[in-house]
């Protein structure tokens, strides 16, 4: 019995309205294989996914970005001209992929203007051509469309110091530490202390008078945190603690409040509650790196030989597999598979920003194991990252 008409018209209406969304499910099954290449760094299998997620959803800005993420991987993972040159100092083959990101992600945000993200990666690829103009524009819309994010306002802040704009880069600073003390602990802010050491600490001072006035305004257990982070680092010991308590009493499940406690318990002295307040942070955040760094140095101390391998290995372990710091965002942004690699550029700019506990690991490992010369060659670790730009050195 053959079919009716009006059968045959409504299964094929069905099938036409269903076609984009098969279309749209194996063009995110694509991405994910992206994801999984680039992690393995099979950046042509990586390119030949994102190419065919494309052609199934051609309109989907977010496939653009990473599409010029990919072609970004081959760039060097550090700038090598200075901000005031005006010409660009790569490669032919490199100029050209830089070329091809450049032109992806600017489709991407005719698609989407307010992807932070593609604003923040396209300025360095405009940086590393030549056009500093365009390069400051789309850090300054990075910096306008997501505020909150650190890190695009410490790539802004390079740019600015760099290129002679000393206030611009320094008010840049102080919004990133404002946002996210931790940066203090990072190598970029070791090195900018090294070069700048007043304006380093007049940075943390300004973060600090502005937290203590929007805390008179009200209490706030996020800037209680934040405080007591930066009366951390001014060694101001028993306002860091009472800020750092003040945070935990109202949030207790606040990671890195219990891992500031723990240095503060550290620095005078009290090993045992250092490492309750460590085992805290790690009970609550398995990620971080720091807690491990500390248990491990405190066994070492201690002669605690197999404690102290224990936690040194998971401390380089946990450090090496930071999570991406712009991921957020763009999880937020897009529906679709989370994010799950780096999506910054220089590609380096996620480690230089983010608080190191290789060197410090990877030194007591090679305290425990003289003979292995691998620990000892690892040991400047921190200190051997790029700077993401080469004048920041």
């Amino acid at each position: 019995m053959s079919m009716k008409p009006v059968t045959i018209a409504v299964a094929a209406i069905v099938l036409i309205l269903q076609w984009p969304m098969l279309n749209y499910e194996r063009a995110d099954a694509k991405l994910s294989e992206f994801y999984s290449q680039v992690a393995g760094a099979k950046f042509g299998d990586a390119r030949e996914s994102i190419d065919e997620a494309i052609r199934l959803w051609p309109s989907n800005a977010r496939y653009y970005t990473w599409r010029a993420y990919g072609t970004s991987q081959s760039l060097p993972s550090q700038c090598p001209r200075r901000s005031k040159s005006a010409e660009s100092a790569l490669s032919a083959s490199d100029q050209q992929a830089t070329q091809e990101a450049v032109a992806d992600y600017r489709h991407a945000l005719e698609l989407n203007s307010r992807d932070a993200v593609a604003h923040h990666n396209l300025g360095w690829l405009e940086h590393l051509l030549g056009d500093d103009s365009a390069a400051a524009k789309d850090w300054q819309q990075s910096t306008e469309i997501d505020p909150e994010n650190a890190v695009f306002h410490l790539s802004y802040g390079m740019f600015l110091q760099e290129s002679g704009n000393a206030e611009g880069g320094t008010a840049q600073y102080e919004m990133a530490i404002e946002l996210s003390p931790s940066i203090l602990d990072s190598p970029f802010f070791t090195r900018y202390r090294i070069r700048f050491p007043e304006a380093a600490d007049s940075v943390v001072a300004h973060c600090i008078a502005r937290i203590e006035s929007r805390l008179q305004q009200g209490s706030d257990p996020i800037l209680e945190a934040r405080l007591g982070k930066l009366y951390l680092y001014s060694g101001n010991l028993q306002q860091s603690t009472q800020s750092l308590e003040a945070a935990a009493l109202q949030l207790p499940n606040l990671p890195l409040v219990w891992l500031n406690l723990g240095e503060v318990h550290r620095m005078q002295g009290d090993s045992d509650q250092a490492v309750i307040c460590y085992k805290r942070a790690s009970t609550i955040d398995a990620s971080l790196a720091q807690p491990y760094l500390r248990m491990g140095e405190i066994s070492l101390r201690n002669g605690q030989k197999s404690d102290a391998v224990r936690d040194l290995t998971r401390a380089v372990q946990k450090w090496q597999h930071v999570n991406p710091i712009t991921a957020a965002h763009n999880n937020r942004l897009y529906v679709g598979p989370r994010q799950t690699i780096d999506d910054l550029l220089p590609t380096t700019l996620v480690w230089y920003v983010t608080p190191c506990a290789a060197s410090g690991a990877w030194r007591g490992l090679s305290e425990l194991y003289p003979q292995r010369l691998e620990y000892a060659k690892r040991t400047a670790t921190c200190d051997e990252l790029p700077a993401p730009h080469a004048g920041l050195e």
